[in-house]
């Protein structure tokens, strides 16, 4: 076991912990903006945006490639998880390139 299994296990780890905390964050905040919620306008686009999001989620799940991949020597074949890191990747970015275009609409509509 060389140095870097050591950096890899504790790499692991805090991801693990990072998507713990996450999750805890994202249901508490859920819970709590159902709970003290007063406008309907603000329900209503919360609910837009969640269902853009699956959407978004959706569609990039369904056009990833299955292409098999090579990696350090080893070939990843499966389907599912080829799909679910397209997923992700295209969905951060696509997420990410909005966000910065609201930003920009944002700082000049004032």
């Amino acid at each position: 076991m060389g140095e870097s299994d050591i950096f890899i296990d504790i790499i692991i780890i805090a991801m693990y912990v990072l998507l713990a905390l996450t999750t805890g964050v994202s249901l508490w905040s859920a819970w709590n903006g159902v709970r003290t919620h007063q406008r309907r306008q603000s329900t209503r686009i919360g609910y837009i945006i969640a269902a853009s999001v699956a959407l978004l989620l959706l569609l990039t799940y369904v056009f990833g490639s299955t292409r098999p991949l090579l990696s350090n020597g080893v070939v990843f074949d499966n389907p599912l998880w080829l799909r679910l890191a397209d997923m992700f990747i295209y969905s951060s970015l696509i997420l990410i390139a909005v966000c910065s275009v609201v930003v920009v609409i944002a700082k000049f509509r004032r």
